[in-house]
């Protein structure tokens, strides 16, 4: 095989290639916004979660008799009392998902990570029980 020549005018290998600008070019870079900010913008507009979230249904309000059992079933030190009495509906979902593990442990990670961002997240007490429930989770899902 051949190899040609680099062209004259390459640059060295190792460089980095940048093109001259005035400071004020550089401001106008600056004003514009980066490529795909302007279609969610409409995402911090107050209100939007909130017309986005599904309607309220009466059983956001009690356990239900699956999150009731799963309750039941787990080791007295690890129960959600906290997240029970202040948001059943949460403890509904995770009881739900409960049996899948990889359903059950993204959920509990999402609800305790802030992804979204701007999140108020729950109390100290709610979000510690949320985090003995990860780790039991994952000790379940470790010994399978």
């Amino acid at each position: 095989m051949f190899s040609r020549p680099p062209p004259k005018n390459a640059p060295p290998p190792g460089s980095i290639d940048f093109e001259l600008t005035d400071f004020a070019d550089a401001r106008h870079a600056l004003d514009d916004l980066p490529p795909g900010v302007s279609e969610v913008q409409h995402l911090l507009k107050p209100g939007y979660w909130e017309q986005r979230r599904r309607k309220p249904v009466p059983s956001d309000r009690a356990l239900t008799g699956v999150a009731l059992d799963w309750l039941i079933h787990l080791p007295p030190a690890v129960r959600p009392r906290n997240l029970s009495e202040r948001y059943p509906r949460v403890v509904n979902a995770i009881a739900e998902r409960w049996d899948n593990v990889e359903r059950s442990l993204v959920m509990l990670e999402d609800l305790i990570v802030d992804h979204r961002g701007g999140r108020k997240g729950f109390t100290p007490e709610v979000d510690a029980e949320l985090r003995a429930l990860l780790v039991h989770r994952e000790n379940l899902a470790a010994r399978r």
